[in-house]
C-alpha cells in the first residue's frame, strides 16, 4: 500500500470557493526540516482568503502515523468548510509542504 505524503506547517489547503489557506504551525514533536507535522484537529477553524473556514476532515487522516496519540493528515485528507455568505463547500489539501515523509 503506497502512502501519502505528511502535511507540514507551510503546506496549504485549497477551498471549493477558490481560498486558501496556510497552514501556519505544526506539532514540535515530529518535524521534517524543521517543519512540524499537522496533527488532525490542527486544520479546524484555518480561515480561507474566500472567508471560509475549515472543519474536521472526512478523509485523509493516517491510521499508522500518530503524534501525540492524533493522527497526522495526509495529502489526501478533505473535509467541509462554512462560509455564511456563499454556503457551505468543501477543503482538500492543495499541496503538503514537502514530499520525503508519507504515512497510510
Amino acid at each position: 500500500m503506497a502512502g501519502a505524503d505528511v502535511v507540514l506547517q507551510g503546506g496549504s489547503l485549497l477551498c471549493s470557493h477558490g481560498g486558501t489557506a496556510t497552514v501556519a504551525s505544526g506539532s514540535t514533536r515530529l518535524t521534517v526540516g524543521s517543519k512540524g507535522v499537522l496533527v488532525s484537529g490542527g486544520e479546524i477553524g484555518l480561515t480561507f482568503s474566500e472567508s471560509c473556514v475549515s472543519a474536521a476532515p472526512t478523509a485523509g487522516v493516517a491510521t499508522k502515523l500518530t503524534v501525540g496519540k492524533m493522527p497526522v493528515l495526509l495529502a489526501t485528507s478533505g473535509g467541509p468548510t462554512a462560509n455564511s455568505q456563499v454556503g457551505a463547500g468543501t477543503w482538500t489539501v492543495q499541496s503538503a509542504g514537502q514530499t520525503k515523509l508519507t504515512a497510510v
